[in-house]
Order: structure tokens, then C-alpha cells, then sequence
């Protein structure tokens, strides 16, 4: 999976939110199936998407950390409440202020966990410490 490919596609049918992407220079590799990272992918960007404002930013970044990569999807918006941090990632979790035409069914979240679980790693949320928005980090295990 290049990065271009996901980027290119998020930035042009996603939203209407600025989406920056922040990676090493060099290639990443990583053990595991590609579909699943892409579906992962998919999800954080899609979550971000649905809170972050038109005119807001969501940042898709992807760094080395020892022996792991952490891949994070931040977004602008409002901050997670946080009795709601430790359960972000269940099944069937579903919170959202207010109502829009899309169906959710708490699924999405758990599906990244599951995904980064399945790979070696692990899948946490946080609100940005000037609570400007939240950020959402993948743990996963390098080759």
C-alpha cells in the first residue's frame, strides 16, 4: 500500500477537511496483510472525518518508535468525553452528538483495534492536551 494511494483518495472523496500526511521519506515495511491495514486506515479516517469540522484539519502521521511504527489519525474538533476513552474500541460503541443521514453501528473502532490486535499491536485514543480535538494511535510491531 503506497501512501499516496490512500492519500490521494481520502483528500479528494473523503471530506471537506483539510487531510495532511506526515511520513518517513524512506519506505515503511510492515508484516501483515495489506487489505487490513487499508480497511484500518480507512476506518480512523473515516471517524475523524465525522467529527472534525469542515474548516478543521486531520492529520495522518506515521513515525518509527523503537521497535514499532505508530500510525495516528488526529482530528480537530471536540474532545472526547472522557468517561468515553476506555470504551471507544468496543463493539457496538457508538457515541455521537447530534443526528446525520449516515448509519453507525459502533463497529468501526472496534474493527481498528481488531485489525492491529491481529498484527501485534494496539489501537488507542486520546484528547490533544489543549483538548483541541483527539488523536487516535495504532501501535504496530516493525518487521
Amino acid at each position: 500500500m503506497r501512501r499516496a494511494d490512500c492519500h490521494g483518495r481520502y483528500a479528494v472523496a473523503r471530506c471537506a477537511s483539510r487531510i495532511e500526511l506526515d511520513t518517513p521519506p524512506d519506505p515503511c515495511f510492515l508484516r501483515g496483510a495489506p487489505d487490513l491495514i487499508a480497511q484500518m486506515l480507512d476506518k480512523l479516517v473515516e471517524n475523524a472525518v465525522d467529527f472534525c469540522p469542515a474548516s478543521g484539519t486531520i492529520t495522518v502521521r506515521l513515525i518509527r518508535a523503537g521497535s514499532n511504527y505508530e500510525l495516528s489519525v488526529s482530528n480537530d474538533g471536540p474532545p472526547i468525553p472522557p468517561a468515553m476513552l476506555g470504551r471507544l474500541f468496543e463493539s457496538l460503541f457508538e457515541h455521537r452528538q447530534g443526528h446525520d443521514d449516515k448509519p453507525h453501528f459502533g463497529l468501526g473502532l472496534y474493527i481498528v483495534r481488531l485489525i492491529a490486535e491481529f498484527h501485534g499491536g494496539s489501537a488507542t485514543a486520546a484528547n490533544r492536551p489543549d483538548d483541541s480535538g483527539a488523536t487516535f494511535t495504532v501501535i504496530l510491531p516493525l518487521i
